[in-house]
């Protein structure tokens, strides 16, 4: 808990320091928040106290993907749709999340939600809402309860979301995807060697020329252009 209450205490600083309340949306993610506050808080995904958890999942030979915060405040209370993480990833899918709150998560201020066990099901062939009605009706889900001090280590792969925060409480979470440090996307060693001599140095949004993406983006310009015309 001591560790906790540093890092809550870096977080208000850092929050609002930087006016996250007032903050611009950008892209399709308004929980996200990916800005590195420095200090011990921009340092979490090294605390050995939850490293020595992820050892359990990875073995010794750890790296780091990302760290970011995921925050349903009132400038994003908003649901969060069904979907997995690893489409919107680089490298190998043999990622996890760790979600670590900095406050208390619940049901009521936008807590998430998991389905166990659909990290079986793999790639599903592109990114967007999962329609869980092109599935078995009795797939189990859970959306804990969490206080700081927990933590869920979830696979990349593994369907989840998050209601709306209806309590006018802020959730924050950080979100720290480990992989194995044989996975060329990785930032940063964690622990123990490296087990990969090949890494990934072309930004995510270069690696297409031309793509699913591009063109889904070339097409919403047209439009916008054609509704500014007639307009």
């Amino acid at each position: 808990m001591d560790t906790i209450k540093i890092w809550q205490n870096e977080w208000k600083v850092f929050y609002n320091n930087n006016k996250l309340i007032d903050r611009n949306i950008i892209g399709n993610n308004p929980v996200s928040i990916d800005l590195n506050p420095g200090g011990v808080l921009g340092a979490a995904y090294k605390c050995p106290d939850i490293l020595a958890v992820i050892m359990k999942a990875f073995g010794e030979n750890i790296a780091l993907y990302n760290q970011r915060f995921v925050v349903k405040d009132k400038k994003s209370s908003e649901p969060v749709f069904l979907h997995s993480d690893y489409p919107y990833h680089l490298g190998w899918p043999f990622k996890a999340s760790a979600f670590v709150p900095l406050s208390l998560v619940n049901k009521e201020n936008g807590g998430m939600y998991f389905y166990p066990g659909t990290h079986q099901f793999g790639y599903l062939a592109d990114a967007g809402e999962i329609d869980l009605g092109s599935f078995p009706s009795n797939l189990p889900s859970v959306c804990p309860t969490l206080y700081p001090g927990d933590f869920i280590l979830m696979n990349s792969l593994t369907w989840h979301g998050s209601g709306p925060n209806i309590a006018g409480v802020d959730r924050v979470l950080i979100d720290i995807i480990y992989q194995p440090a044989n996975d060329p996307s990785s930032k940063e060693l964690v622990c123990g060697e490296w087990e990969t001599d090949i890494f990934f140095t072309c930004e995510k949004e270069k690696v297409y020329k031309r793509s699913r993406t591009t063109k889904i983006k070339e097409l919403l310009k047209k439009l916008a252009n054609l509704e500014g015309s007639l307009n």
